[in-house]
Parts: structure tokens; C-alpha cells; sequence
């Protein structure tokens, strides 16, 4: 059992919380949430940068795992990703997401690329509007665990699948993720126009959950007092893991108290390897399989290809070869669910 977070514990102590949803406090306030690196949907495709390569496969596997489905359902594409990238491969993806502006963005994405065949809908996955056995295949990139519910989310990806028809999911596995010490703890800060919030996040492996926590300060007072100025302007620069640094331990928060406006927060469940088949199998799904997305063989092939100054001369093959390898990715047998899970609705 991981020790009790002190900074957490002083703030529901100390602090009146009210809670929201990661749409709201995440995602709502990003222009891009990939920070406009997405290849093909913000840059083009380079050769020589190995994240692109593991774009395609990746994207690759997604196709591939629901091959054969004509309408897909994305749940929870942030900027339009991996919709507009598998798009080409089925006659229409739905794309739903709970946060207005990332549906926004992903639509504006869609419009600048010339993709017709997406749709993009505010919608929460835990509240779908959609009829039962509407969709022939569903793909989500670490959204599942987004939302309030994800035990409920993927019971209604379960309701909208057709029969016969498959799930692919990456998920943050904490299994993997979460250090050793079992928790994981970062304080940053966002000082905006009229607006400075103190953000404090918190990731435990016993039991998976992250929990986030956004203080709005009064930036006019705040600014008069030039030591917490100071420490909240280098928490604006970079990310502090919160016990690795005592100038940000509970004392720091006591300081700030008095100049907390508001405090919101939300707490999500996460799953890890056995809790997500155990998960799945109670809802239903069958043919349940792990995938390796680390793809180490990709991670040698390139190495070598770029050792030996091979990169260039394989940019016009850069997309065949990455598609392979997200196959490749898929067809091997892997012994545990990994980040990426496919899993199968009976069928009739």
C-alpha cells in the first residue's frame, strides 16, 4: 500500500474541493493537445524522426485490428487522432469527445486536411446516444480511463459494438508506468492573462488512480509577495515532482491558503493488466489479446537503418514499412494485456 500523499491530504483537508471532470480541467484549457507534433495532422511525415515512424504502425495496428469494420467508433480523439489517420481505411469513423473545444479543434483538423468520411460529436462515452450494435468496430487511445466511469465506458462500447465486432485500446498501464516508490507526484503552475492556477497531480499504483487538483489563486495579492511570486513563476517554467523538492512541500501550500480563490479537482480509475481483462471479461468481451505498442523491433529497425545511412533512401517506402509493422504488432502473441488490448464482442 502506497504511503498517504501529505500535500493531498492537507488540501481536502484545508481546502473546499469541487469536483469536475478531466474534459474541464484538462482538456478544455489546450489549444492542441498534442502540442501541434502530430505528424501528417499538424506536420508532415519525416523520415528521420523515429515518433513518426511509431505513428504509422501505431495507427496501423489500429486499422488492423478492427479490419473488415466499415463504420468505426473513436472514442475520445483529442486533436482528431487517430481518426483522421485511419480514416482512408473504413467508409466512416465517428469521432466523441466530451470537451467542446477538443471537438472543435478536431473538426477545424478534419476541414484543413480535406477528410470527409469523419464525423466529430460532443458526446461523453458514458452516455452515448447511439442505438445498441451501431458501430462495427471501436479504437481509443488512452480515453477510456478519462472519463468518471471507465468500467461503465467500456460497458457501453460493449452496448454499441455489433456483434462479432472488436475493440482496440491503448490504456496507461500502471503496471508499467507508476515508479517503483509507487506514486507519482507534480506540481505546476499556469499564470494566464488574469489568471494564475497552482496545479497539483497525484498517480498511485495501489489503488490506480490519478487525481488532479487545480488552485486558483488571486494572482493581484499573490504578486505582492515576492517569495511565493517567485516559486510559483519557476512552477510556471517547468513540472516539480512534489517529493523530490522540499520547496514545495504542505508548509509552500500553507503559504498560498489565503490566496485560494477556488479549488477544483477530478479522480480517475485506472486499470492495469489484470484488472482490465478481468474487466472485460466480466462485460462480455472475448478473444481478449495484448499487443507490444513499444514495437521494439521497429525501435532496432530503425537504429540500424539510421547507423547506417539508410533513412533517406527508405522515405518513399516510410509508410508501407510502418504499416507492417503495426500488423506485425498485432499478429504476435503476447502472454499479458499490455498498453494495447484488443478485445471482441461475441458474436450472434
Amino acid at each position: 500500500m502506497a504511503m498517504e500523499s501529505r500535500i493531498e491530504n492537507w488540501i481536502k483537508t484545508h481546502l473546499s474541493c469541487v469536483r469536475t471532470t478531466s474534459a474541464e480541467l484538462t482538456y478544455e484549457r489546450l489549444d492542441s493537445q498534442a502540442y501541434a507534433n502530430l505528424p501528417v495532422i499538424y506536420q508532415p511525415l519525416d523520415v528521420n524522426n523515429k515518433s513518426h515512424w511509431y505513428d504509422i504502425a501505431i495507427c496501423s495496428a489500429f486499422s488492423y485490428a478492427v479490419r473488415g469494420a466499415r463504420v468505426i467508433l473513436d472514442v475520445g480523439p483529442g486533436d482528431g487522432w487517430p481518426s483522421l489517420r485511419v480514416a482512408h481505411n473504413f467508409e466512416k469513423v465517428i469521432g466523441i469527445d466530451p470537451s467542446h473545444r477538443r471537438v472543435s479543434v478536431q473538426r477545424q483538423n478534419a476541414r484543413r486536411l480535406g477528410i470527409k468520411n469523419v464525423e466529430f460529436l460532443e458526446m461523453d462515452v458514458i452516455n452515448m446516444s447511439f442505438p445498441d450494435n451501431s458501430f462495427d468496430g471501436v479504437i481509443a487511445a488512452n480515453s477510456i480511463e478519462q472519463s468518471n466511469n471507465p468500467v461503465l465506458a467500456l460497458e457501453e462500447v460493449f452496448r454499441v459494438l455489433k456483434p462479432g465486432g472488436k475493440l482496440a485500446m491503448i490504456f496507461e498501464n500502471y503496471d508499467r508506468y507508476i515508479p517503483a516508490e509507487e506514486r507519482d507526484e507534480f506540481l505546476w503552475a499556469e499564470i494566464i492573462a488574469d489568471e494564475c492556477i497552482l496545479f497539483y497531480s497525484l498517480k498511485e499504483k495501489h489503488p490506480p488512480r490519478e487525481v488532479k487538483y487545480a488552485l486558483f489563486l488571486d494572482k493581484e495579492w499573490l504578486m505582492q509577495e515576492h517569495d511565493l511570486r517567485r516559486k510559483i513563476n519557476a512552477l510556471s517554467e517547468k513540472r516539480y515532482r512534489a517529493y523530490e523538492d522540499e520547496r514545495f512541500g504542505v508548509s509552500f501550500f500553507e503559504r498560498l491558503a489565503p490566496f485560494v480563490i477556488q479549488t477544483k479537482y477530478y479522480e480517475l480509475s485506472h486499470f492495469t493488466s489484470s484488472s482490465l481483462q478481468d474487466t472485460l471479461t466480466k462485460i462480455g468481451f472475448v478473444n481478449i489479446k495484448g499487443v507490444d505498442i513499444k514495437i521494439p523491433q521497429l525501435s532496432n529497425f530503425f537504429e540500424i537503418a539510421r547507423r547506417e545511412g539508410k533513412l533517406e533512401k527508405l522515405e518513399p517506402l516510410m509508410e508501407t514499412i510502418g504499416e507492417i509493422f503495426g500488423i506485425m504488432a498485432v499478429e504476435s502473441s503476447v502472454p499479458v494485456v499490455l498498453d494495447f488490448t484488443i478485445a471482441q464482442k461475441p458474436s450472434l
